[in-house]
């Protein structure tokens, strides 16, 4: 799932700013990127991870922050939560 995806290595390959992903790689790598920012203290909201994804490249085009935030609310990382507890998810 998201914790095999390595951005650095993303980024250096070829095309990987030019393919078009599929979303639930879309939304591994938002996830990945949003508990990393969580994990070191630091912001982690959608805007945050929007320009967070366009430093490193790795998604062309950009997903929107509305699309960020779906993608944070379908899997309980909203609210300094870091996914669903149990008996949390609906």
């Amino acid at each position: 799932m998201w914790e095999n995806l390595d951005l650095e290595q993303m980024e250096r390959e070829e095309n990987a700013h030019t393919d078009l992903r599929p979303p639930e790689e879309v939304e591994q790598i938002v996830v990945m990127v949003r508990l990393e920012l969580y994990n070191r203290g630091l912001p982690c909201g959608p805007k945050v991870l929007r320009r967070r994804l366009d430093e490193h490249k790795v998604l062309r085009p950009l997903p929107s922050e509305r699309t960020i935030a779906r993608i944070l609310a379908l899997n309980g990382l909203i609210y300094r939560r870091t996914g669903w507890y149990e008996g949390d998810k609906p």
